[in-house]
């Protein structure tokens, strides 16, 4: 009988999961922390839900709401699986009920990625075109040094609120 409700268990886990009623992967304190931290994040993140999730190695830069109204997070995937572009390398918005894992580092970093290297777009604070809204962003009066090749971008009005 105890076998019979382990399967049962795994079996309805599986069926609500694909009903997307379990939300096990990241809270929205965890992103807040790791925004406010400024810290590196190891995620499993499911493109497809007929596939498994792929490992992702972020920098997690601010929470929002995209057009869809869907909780995401705008990111920088340093590297990891990807469906749409390079599998190192690129900023990404990653949806919160996409990720089903959240492991933190210590890994810190002081600066946007973009600082570092030229090849890499400047990070926009005021988010992009295909949010709705930014909840929280990295404050970038945190950072150490400015890239100086590119001009700052403007604050975002939204988030003095």
């Amino acid at each position: 009988m105890k076998l019979y409700n382990l399967f049962e268990e795994v079996i309805l886990e599986e069926i609500n999961r694909g009903r997307q009623i379990l939300s096990e992967g990241v809270s929205i304190n965890d992103v807040n922390a790791a925004i406010d931290g400024k810290y590196n994040v190891n995620i499993l993140y499911r493109d497809y839900e007929d596939q498994p999730p792929s490992k992702r190695y972020i920098q997690v830069y601010n929470l929002a709401k995209t057009k869809a109204g869907n909780d995401c997070i705008r990111a920088y995937q340093i590297f990891g699986g990807s469906k749409t572009t390079p599998k190192s390398g690129a900023w990404k918005i990653f949806r919160l009920d996409r990720i089903e894992g959240w492991y933190p580092t210590n890994m810190k970093w002081q600066n946007p990625v973009s600082d570092y290297s030229p090849n890499v777009p400047a990070y926009n604070q005021t988010g992009d075109r295909t949010m709705s809204v930014v909840n929280k962003m990295v404050d970038p009066n945190t950072f150490t040094r400015q890239r100086s090749d590119i001009s700052q971008a403007p604050t975002n009005k939204n988030l003095e609120k």
